[in-house]
């Protein structure tokens, strides 16, 4: 017996006989097989498992194998389907091409041709999963430019990126004003700027910072072989920088921190998250207001938020606003949504890295 890869098919028809016919023969030719007579067993499973390609009945007693094929395909965008009829119609094979099947056979077909429809639709789906992977890869890279004048910590940033798949050394220097940044024009994600070689203290951080910005309007600073406060670098964040790493940071972590931070992220520790907190408690509330426009945040939004940063739980906003609990989530629903996070911290953060706080 000829065996295949490890791809899991689906058969989705409502005849049992069918189910278990295919089953053995496709079963022998080397796939991994899953039935369901139902829509509900269907999407049960197309959750639970991969699944490379269905076979959808079109026509079935209690429901439609396209209706079926839409709602499997929410779960699975890449989902091949195939839809078998036993009363194929060109009016039937429009509809089922319209929404997207892999392709549509009677199941009247030779084992051959319901064979190689399978065959073709894995490849396919094989293929978008591997353009899809070197995209997501090509994503990955972290383009890197590091300032700092100490041998040991360039000799490991160097050694990372020639080791890593994902760490890119672009450049390095070992002091921010050493170069002519209007004459750098390579593609840059991350700065690494060394706090010894860079920072005497937080003035010089802003000028430092100012410089890096206006010729790399779009890196996203990270701070090393630093030794502030946590309130320093709540100023520090307050001025742009997105994080802050450790110069004995594992590798493995410093990818890990590094790419989210080129995703929107931010690489600091909760204590300094904490004090973020403290500090919009602490914010006039007014000033907020003057800035909402710059966060598209409703008046009563900017109230709940600067409530919320007080460390006030959900039920005591409600009490402390004459609203109900619900409404109060509500809100924090759409404070989230606008921007673009998911958690209190989170909001806290991404209002440091928009210089409202």
């Amino acid at each position: 017996m000829d065996k295949k890869n490890e791809n899991t098919i689906l058969i989705v028809d409502d005849d049992v006989q069918v189910l278990k016919s295919l089953k053995i023969w496709l079963k022998n030719e080397g796939f991994n097989i899953e039935t369901a007579p139902d829509r509900e067993k269907a999407i049960k499973i197309v959750e639970d498992k991969e699944i490379a390609v269905a076979l959808v009945d079109l026509r079935m007693v209690k429901d439609d194998g396209i209706n079926i094929s839409k709602r499997l395909q929410t779960f699975d965008k890449k989902l091949k389907i195939i839809i078998l009829t036993g009363y194929p119609s060109f009016d039937t094979a429009v509809e089922a091409m319209k929404f997207g099947a892999f392709d549509y056979i009677s199941k009247g077909a030779t084992n051959e041709k319901i064979l190689k429809t399978i065959n073709s639709a894995i490849a396919e789906r094989e293929k978008e999963n591997s353009t899809q992977s070197s995209s997501a890869a090509e994503k990955d890279v972290i383009k890197i430019i590091l300032f700092c004048d100490h041998s040991l910590i360039k000799e490991r940033f160097e050694s990372i990126s020639e080791s890593s798949p994902i760490f890119q050394m672009v450049e390095t220097f070992p002091r921010v004003d050493s170069i002519d940044m209007k004459e750098f024009e390579q593609e840059v994600d991350i700065a690494l700027v060394c706090a010894s070689c860079n920072i005497r203290d937080l003035r010089d951080a802003a000028e430092t910072f100012s410089e890096i910005f206006r010729s790399l309007p779009q890196v996203k600073p990270v701070i090393i072989n630093e030794n502030f406060s946590n309130a320093d670098k709540v100023k520090l964040m307050q001025l742009g920088v997105k994080g802050f790493a450790s110069r004995v940071l594992s590798s493995k972590k410093l990818e890990k921190g590094l790419l989210h931070v080129k995703k929107g992220g931010f690489l600091v520790d909760q204590r300094v998250v904490n004090l973020s907190l403290q500090n919009i408690s602490e914010y006039n509330s007014t000033q907020l207001f003057k800035d909402k426009d710059m966060i598209g945040l409703t008046a009563r939004e900017i109230e709940i938020l600067s409530i919320m940063a007080r460390g006030l739980k959900n039920k005591e906003i409600a009490e402390k606003l004459a609203i109900s609990e619900k409404t109060v989530k509500t809100h924090l629903n759409r404070i989230f949504k606008k921007l673009g996070v998911d958690s209190r911290s989170k909001a806290i953060l991404t209002l440091m890295g928009k210089k409202i706080l």
